[in-house]
Order: C-alpha cells, then structure tokens, then sequence
C-alpha cells in the first residue's frame, strides 16, 4: 500500500491549495513522504469562518507575491535513478539502500526539494564517475563537514541553506541562488529555498502560468501544477491545482481510473490525468476508495528513506534492488561505474568506483 500513496498525496495536496514541500533529508537524493496538506480555506479564513482575531475575510489585508518567479529546474526520473547510482557509488560512509532514494521521485517532483535536487541531480550526472565533483554537488563546492543527525539544527547562510543528512551525517549544502531562491528558515525550524518570508494567515496564493505562489509554514513557495497533470487556477480561496476542463463537482463527475488516466472533478474542475506521463510506467489505481495514480508492480515495495521490503543484490556487474513495484536490475557499466557490490548488514547494494 505504501507505494501507492506518494503521487496521491501530491496530487491533493496541489488540488488543495498548493504544496506542503516534502522534508529533505539532507540532500543525498533521498526523502522523507510529503506532510498532510494544508487547508486553504482554513488557512485563509480559520477554522471558524473566521479571519485573524474573528474579523471576517474582507476585513483582512492579504498579502501576495508580486515579484519576479524563477523557472525552476524540473526533476527527471530517468536523471533522477542515475544520480542515485552515482552517489550511492561515491558515498561509502552512507549504507541504505538504492531503493531509499530512486522511492523518492514521486514524492518531491513539482515541489520545493525537487527544485533544489534537480539542480543537485544535473551536476551528479555532469560529473560521471568523479566522486570528488560528486561529493562537491551536494557540499556547494566546500569540504565536506560532519554533523549530527537529527541533532545539528537547519541553518540559513544568505542565499546558503545547510542540513545534516540522515544518510552520510555530513552537512548537506546547497545556494538556493542556483535557482532563482533564497533560504529560509520555516516554522518548524527547516530550512527551505523560497521567495520570501510570509504570514499564511495573510497571505493570498496566486498562479503564475501553471505555477502556485503560496505561504507554506511561514516560507514563499512554489509548486509545479503542471508536474500533476494540472494547472493553476484562481477564486476565492488563492490559487491552486485543480483540473484543466470545465467546472464540475465530485457527485457531477467523480474521480474514477480508466487506463492509466485519472479521470473526474479536481478542485472544482474536470481532470484527465495520464499517471503514465507524471510518473513514467505509473498507472491509476485505487487508494483508500480514491483513483490516484500507483506504482504498477505487485513485486516489491519501496518507500523514502525506509528502502524495500527485499534485499537488494547484484546481477553480475548490476544492481537489483525495487522501483515501481517490480525486481529489476541497474547497469552499472551503463552508466561508466564499477561492478555492483553487497552490502549484507544494510540488505543494500550499489555500484563500485571504476
């Protein structure tokens, strides 16, 4: 069941009103599952009906972003998988799973982690089978720094945002500023690339194109409706993905699979989602009574951070380990990496240094 829960999630949460960025886990290309969505009316009006203070919603002054927004750089799977091979490779000190991080494209593609791996993602792939230019993509160039997870506390350096990663328990570290951002710390303390800091109880979400502008625990951020198979629609609630067709409601036209489409009313708008094209060789199924799109194998499962239910292993020079829900094998020669090797204690394996 956990496999199938990513892209739903991201899909409600974009149709409910914009992103809820997933929690980095230091930047190794590995993340955590996306938290539960905000509540746009709620966050507009309180739980109540109800502005701040019980004044009503007209009697609030909404703030929006009314500056420039960058064209953040966009996550591929295909680059996705390979940078994970490659840094798995490079990074001996980190023992999980190749599962742990090629899990992860569903939950942070469109969202703000997305963004920042993205442009950690083309300079891993751009540096091959260099360790030193790989270590330096996730470093911003510095020596590598050890910290404690979990324990050494998110920083903001100007435009440079600093985590400890979970996996390595070195400082993750990454210029916002590579893609039009800035960092800044949330309200749980988390350091995240935006574009501002915000009240989001008077904070107005906008669309730009197909992109949400919303206040996200403090922080200005983006989300890609479009990486959804939506687009960004405005009333009276903000902005936020919902479908692309006409008006509708879920009694008018309720959420349904036919193929590997997601079909019916999103947001207030009709939807034709081909899951095949937000994550490629995903389908529709059912989650929990409603169509979202899943993983299409019933092999394996894989999750962020927590890695599959098998043991990875090696065929010949390849790596198996889980994606999609299916047991296959990554070529480590296809991408100029050495021979895969085992590691039995972590039930992980990865491909060597040439």
């Amino acid at each position: 069941m956990l496999r199938t829960i990513a892209i739903l999630a991201l899909l409600l949460a974009m149709a409910c009103g914009g992103e809820n960025p997933a929690r980095d886990d230091g930047g190794t290309l590995e993340d955590a599952a996306a938290d539960e969505p905000p509540d746009v009316e709620a966050e507009a009006e309180g739980e109540d009906g109800a502005g701040p203070d019980e004044t009503t919603e007209d009697e609030v002054e909404f703030a929006s972003w009314d500056g420039e927004v960058p064209d953040v750089p966009r996550l591929i799977k295909d680059e996705h998988l390979a940078s994970c091979m490659r840094t798995r490779a490079c990074f001996a000190e980190n023992p999980q799973q190749l599962a742990t991080c090629t899990a992860a494209f569903a939950h942070i593609s469109g969202r703000a982690v997305g963004f920042t791996l993205a442009e950690v993602t083309r300079c891993v792939n751009d540096a091959g089978t260099d360790c030193d230019a790989i270590r330096a993509c996730l470093t911003n160039g510095e020596p590598p720094t050890a910290c404690v997870p979990l324990s050494t506390p998110d920083r903001c350096e100007g435009t440079v945002l600093r985590q400890c990663s979970r996996a390595s328990s070195l400082d993750f570290v990454f210029d916002c500023a590579r893609i039009g951002l800035r960092c800044y710390l949330d309200e749980d303390g988390t350091a995240a690339c935006g574009l501002g800091t915000c009240n989001p109880d008077a904070f107005r979400w906008t669309c730009r194109g197909d992109t949400v502008v919303s206040c996200d625990l403090g922080v200005i951020s983006l989300a890609q409706c479009d990486v959804a198979g939506l687009r960004c629609v405005e009333d009276a609630a903000g902005g936020h993905c919902a479908g692309g067709g006409a008006a509708c409601t879920e009694a008018s036209d309720p959420r349904r699979c036919e193929d590997t489409h997601i079909r019916g009313c999103i947001a207030g708008y009709s939807a034709d989602i081909d899951c095949n094209l937000v994550v490629p060789r995903w389908t529709c199924g059912d989650v929990e009574g409603t169509a979202g799109c899943v993983a299409p194998g019933d092999q394996c499962t894989a999750y962020p951070l927590f890695g599959s239910d098998i043991d990875e292993s090696c065929d010949g020079e390849a790596v198996v380990s889980c994606l999609d829900g299916w047991i296959e094998s990554f070529s480590c020669a296809a991408l100029g990496l050495g021979p895969c090797t085992v590691l039995p204690e972590a039930h992980a394996a990865r491909c060597t240094v040439p």
